[in-house]
């Protein structure tokens, strides 16, 4: 299958990291991350594969990249209370993933990028300010990473409704996930 696209040739010399990663992301909201290919980026970013490959050495260094410029999009809160910052972190996310088809499960696949590792390390910061205790932190903090990509990912295989993904679902869940956490730091066992 020809990749199409509507993209200017570049010249020789002319595609640096950041046009590529433009790109990248770009061709990823529209056709999903199972069908990112070297060709097809070329074709978006207006280029040969062959230019590609100076940039990324495979198909995997091409999904870290892309989990990087995704990841990248997510603004971490810096004020308010620890709630308030959960809510606003984990629905910032959700509002960025949720552009890119199949990104749930390619973040399950390649965990340990350092974008990657900036968010998992503002959730744990935030949460850790909860007074949760210590042998439930982990819990908690999978439990809301799970409803983040779980969310996502049902949003990309239901059918497609006129309103678009879900986020009255996505926001309930975690206001309720957020308070049974207040209840178990409350007191409640």
């Amino acid at each position: 299958m020809e990749a199409v696209s509507n993209a200017p040739v570049l010249r020789y010399g002319a595609l640096d990291r950041a046009h590529l990663t433009k790109h990248l992301w770009q061709l990823a909201k529209r056709v999903g991350v199972n069908r990112v290919t070297m060709r097809e980026l070329a074709a978006e970013a207006g280029t040969a594969p062959s230019s590609v490959y100076y940039h990324v050495r495979d198909k995997r260094e091409l999904l870290d990249l892309l989990i990087e410029s995704v990841l990248a999009q997510i603004e971490i809160p810096q004020g308010g209370d620890w709630v308030t910052r959960l809510i606003a972190l984990y629905t910032n996310a959700w509002h960025v993933l949720v552009e890119v088809p199949g990104i749930a499960g390619l973040l399950q696949d390649h965990p340990h990028t350092a974008a990657a590792t900036d968010m998992d390390r503002a959730s744990r910061a935030i949460l850790g300010e909860s007074g949760l205790r210590a042998e439930h932190f982990e819990a908690a903090h999978a439990t809301l990473y799970v409803h983040l990509l779980g969310s996502v990912q049902l949003a990309h295989i239901r059918p497609v409704e006129a309103e678009g993904p879900n986020d009255w679902a996505f926001e309930y869940g975690l206001r309720l996930i957020l308070a049974g956490l207040r209840e178990e730091i409350g007191g409640g066992e």
